[in-house]
């Protein structure tokens, strides 16, 4: 992205496997010179077959001084796919990194985006939605690295959990020596629908200097009989009260996307949820 350009309308990319055994490997790289801005998107889905296949991505990304670089990425890959990621950015001064993912296909999810904040007002935000059913496990987090002062970062993480799937949050934050005036906001919520599927929150924080605000929160829980309760009152089926609860638990992150892909993310997870 040429210095001082401002794209209004986001770039969009499809990924699909649709061969059995299938392999693949992707690298992406994107570079928002100084001033710019740009929003990439990417949707990834395959079909189903009774072989495991692979989607390897890397991605590298360089958000020059004062830009502003959002990635989102859209994965609803089937059950038979293993999803491994590796994606990164370099943030420098005054820049803005968004990433923004939801993740709702593929048997086992490893997908840890990282920020490396290395300008002075530099900015990450990682905000994510993952959705485990059976036979599916998503390990998946944020990695922010602060090594200038003044740099910020904020991570949202949502996951549920049903029919045995299980949903973990596996984040690192670093604060190195010298990066004074920083501050990190660190927030994990897991929904669990039944007995017998898991989350779990495995946060890592190094901090290196003392004059940094740092804060993280992390819940775990099922729906609220009461909530449900309240909602029943008002004469809204069972179903349905637990799609509003469920819309209400990721509303953080569906509003950041564009309507399209938040319909489309909320039509999904509808599907996944039809049963319950």
């Amino acid at each position: 992205m040429p210095k001082g350009v401002k794209v209004e309308r986001p770039l969009q990319i499809y990924f699909i496997m649709n061969y059995p055994q299938y392999g693949q490997f992707e690298h992406t790289l994107i570079i928002g010179e100084e001033g710019s801005e740009v929003h990439y998107i990417e949707g990834c889905t395959a079909p189903h077959y009774d072989t495991a296949s692979v989607h390897s991505a890397v991605v590298e990304i360089f958000a020059r001084k004062n830009s502003r670089v959002r990635y989102t990425s859209v994965q609803n890959w089937s059950k038979n796919v293993y999803n491994l990621n590796t994606k990164r950015a370099i943030v420098d001064a005054g820049a803005v990194m968004e990433w923004i993912g939801g993740t709702l296909g593929s048997g086992t999810t490893m997908l840890y985006p990282c920020s490396v904040l290395t300008g002075p007002g530099a900015r990450a935000d990682h905000l994510t939605i993952a959705l485990a059913g059976e036979g599916q496990v998503k390990d998946g987090g944020a990695k922010v690295i602060h090594l200038a002062p003044d740099t910020h970062s904020n991570v949202i993480s949502k996951s549920i959990s049903q029919r045995g799937g299980v949903a973990r949050y596996r984040g690192l934050v670093k604060i190195k020596k010298g990066a004074r005036g920083s501050s990190v906001h660190v927030r994990c919520d897991g929904l669990i629908l039944d007995g017998q599927s898991g989350s779990d929150t495995i946060p890592r924080m190094e901090i290196e200097e003392n004059d940094v605000h740092v804060g993280h929160e992390a819940t775990v829980g099922r729906i609220s009989a009461e909530q449900l309760l309240y909602l029943r009152s008002r004469g809204i089926s069972e179903e349905e009260a637990t799609r509003l609860i469920i819309a209400g638990f990721i509303e953080p992150v569906i509003k950041a996307l564009p309507l399209e892909y938040a319909v489309e993310i909320n039509r999904l997870i509808e599907m996944e949820m039809e049963g319950l």
